[in-house]
């Protein structure tokens, strides 16, 4: 797996979850319990690692060696 295909490859995951984010603000499903449960235990700790992933994944790789 190339350094380019996995950069793309987390890039398009990041922006899928944040659409996933923006459609749960502007959608009526806010007001369910459920899905608010769902939001905030999946979806943005999913995107907060895939966002510090895209942020410093050659470090984490670095230190991974």
């Amino acid at each position: 797996m190339s350094r380019l295909w996995r950069r793309s490859t987390h890039r398009a995951i990041h922006l899928l979850l944040a659409v996933a984010a923006g459609a749960f603000v502007y959608s009526p499903l806010r007001t369910e319990p459920a899905a608010v449960l769902a939001v905030q235990a999946v979806l943005f700790p999913l995107l907060a690692l895939s966002g510090v992933l895209l942020w410093k994944g050659a470090a984490l790789r670095r230190l991974g060696r």
